[in-house]
């Protein structure tokens, strides 16, 4: 088993964390935000859409949005997405909300497997310790809860890393769960993050704990399951759609590089190591922290990941792209670093980590349960005033399920941060636990609130009432695809799509306008104009044609 081993981390103190609290943490963290809200930008309303389209019946091989190809990621998120959209929508969840519970599935097999990575290579007590500094990185929070593909392939990275550090144990077991990754990463992601964990594999054996025969099978193993089943998605899309295939191939079969037609490289300079340092906390400092402690980088324990993240980083750096979901799988080498010497930080930088924890988060949520207080009772009355400001279109509802989870959430909180014998575990313990928090009081107490900021659907309903009685046709301009996408799901609403230079066939015409740079339509007279709350660009315009 490739498990660092050390003398100091047998005079460690005995684990005070237990594991139910573990899974009772990561379960908390798990469900915020996953119901309970229509679909919000920028991702959502797109893979709502796909699904809504498979459930009609579209083919399976080909992810596509009113009759057209969507190619922006591979189809297995949207598949797993489907199959919860027709096991729990209509008769229990809205869509929406049934087609979202693919997040947690996906993020549950994530920090299941970077769990083991830890227990693995680390050693036993530190699954804990990864996963709780992953639960605990900023960057993850919001695109952990979302409708987003790369979710899936975040999941596709965690079983890669994982099955590299089991080859020595079991390296039958490992080529398979390699296997499963590369097919996870290809048809969740792209051809490039499939290339990338290949890349790390084969430069392995650089080291010595990976060049033996064991890891030789892992490989072996690994292409053997991967190739066939890896191959059915391309072969489908090709033989029922080859200018489809041709598309995905020359535009998009290399994700944050485009495709192979023309491949997009570089963007603005140091973007993703600046991203790192908001989005990675608080692993990277963890990490900086074992890299300095140890120095010794002939271990496997520091050899792994951080080939890993050099990789990563490398390929980010040469993309076009600039997405912090991009940035994912860079959080998994960091956590793995972080949890190598957290036992044995220094009381003074616990200390300091869970002091920070208590009090930005406690800040954060005494004012979370503030604007609660005042968006439902009115007061504090200015508090009040710019949360009507913000979130003109929401009115004001209490939940007595959403108040006495938040209560409940607010008292395990304050339990956990006044423990005595605080270590480096337990500080980042508290640091989790806190981010949990305040994620949980805003997908409990702010729920309708923000989603009534949020949502496209205030907008659309809006239009609809503008309407005049009977009239169903109304033109959009072409590209205008969320719109079209919005306008469907909300009122069951075709809007007819027109090309530009082209004249529109119905009489009303929605124009989706920049607010800063008001376009009019000569011969058309104004019925309705209307936007998200505090939206400051995107405005839409719904014109009527006046009689000849």
């Amino acid at each position: 088993m490739l498990t660092y081993r050390d003398s100091s981390l047998f005079r460690l103190p005995q684990a005070t964390e237990k594991p139910w609290l573990l899974l009772l943490l990561t379960f908390v963290w798990l469900w915020p935000g996953i119901i309970g809200h229509t679909p919000w930008k920028p991702d959502e309303p797109y893979v709502n859409a796909v699904v809504q389209a498979m459930l009609a019946g579209e083919a399976w091989w080909l992810p596509a949005i009113d009759g057209q190809p969507y190619l922006d990621s591979s189809p297995l998120y949207y598949w797993v997405a489907t199959l919860f959209g027709r096991l729990f929508s209509p008769w229990l969840l809205p869509l929406h909300d049934a087609a979202r519970l693919a997040t947690p599935f996906f993020m549950a097999i994530a920090l299941a497997f970077a769990g083991g990575v830890g227990r693995e290579l680390i050693g036993r007590r530190h699954g804990r310790s990864v996963v709780l500094i992953l639960i605990g990185c900023l960057g993850l929070i919001v695109t952990g809860h979302e409708m987003n593909p790369m979710v899936a392939g975040f999941a596709g990275f965690s079983a890669a890393l994982y099955a590299l550090v089991l080859t020595l144990r079991a390296p039958a077991l490992a080529g398979a769960i390699l296997g499963a990754a590369t097919v996870v990463l290809f048809l969740a992601a792209n051809l490039l993050q499939v290339l990338l964990v290949w890349s790390v594999a084969l430069m392995l054996p650089a080291f010595g704990s990976w060049r033996n025969k064991h890891y030789a099978i892992t490989l072996v193993m690994a292409l053997l399951f991967a190739l066939p089943l890896a191959a059915i998605w391309p072969l489908a899309l090709y033989r029922g759609a080859p200018e489809v295939f041709a598309q995905w191939w020359h535009s998009y079969a290399l994700g944050p590089l485009n495709g192979f037609g023309g491949l997009g490289l570089f963007h603005e300079f140091g973007y993703y190591p600046k991203l790192v340092l908001w989005y990675a906390w608080p692993a990277w400092p963890l990490a900086a922290w074992a890299l300095w402690k140890n120095r010794r980088y002939e271990l496997p324990v520091l050899q792994l990941p951080l080939l890993f993240f050099a990789v990563v980083l490398l390929l980010l750096t040469f993309s076009s792209r600039t997405q912090t979901e991009d940035a994912m799988p860079l959080l998994l080498p960091l956590a793995v670093l972080a949890a190598v010497e957290l036992d044995s930080l220094r009381r003074g930088a616990a200390a300091f980590l869970n002091w920070f924890g208590l009090m930005a988060f406690g800040f954060f949520a005494v004012l979370v349960w503030l604007g609660w207080a005042a968006m439902n009772f009115g007061w504090p009355e200015r508090l009040a005033a710019r949360a009507q400001y913000f979130s003109p279109y929401y009115q004001p509802q209490v939940s007595w399920a959403a108040l006495l989870l938040a209560l409940v959430a607010s008292g395990l909180w304050l339990w956990a941060v006044t423990r005595r014998h605080l270590r480096g575990r337990q500080a980042v313990t508290n640091w989790a636990a806190g981010l949990a928090l305040l994620w949980g009081l805003l997908m409990t107490l702010w729920l309708p609130f923000l989603d009534a900021a949020k949502s496209y659907q205030p907008v659309v309903r809006g239009m609809m009432r503008a309407m005049p009685t009977g009239d169903r046709c109304v033109s959009v301009a072409a590209e205008q695809q969320l719109a079209r996408i919005n306008w469907a799901y909300y009122a069951g609403l075709r809007l007819q799509p027109v090309e530009e230079g082209e004249q529109p066939e119905c009489d009303l015409f929605l124009m989706v306008r920049d607010m800063e740079n008001p376009r009019d339509m000569p011969g058309w007279v104004v019925l309705w104009q209307g936007q998200r709350a505090r939206e400051k660009r995107e405005q839409f315009v719904l014109w009527r044609k006046l009689s000849p």
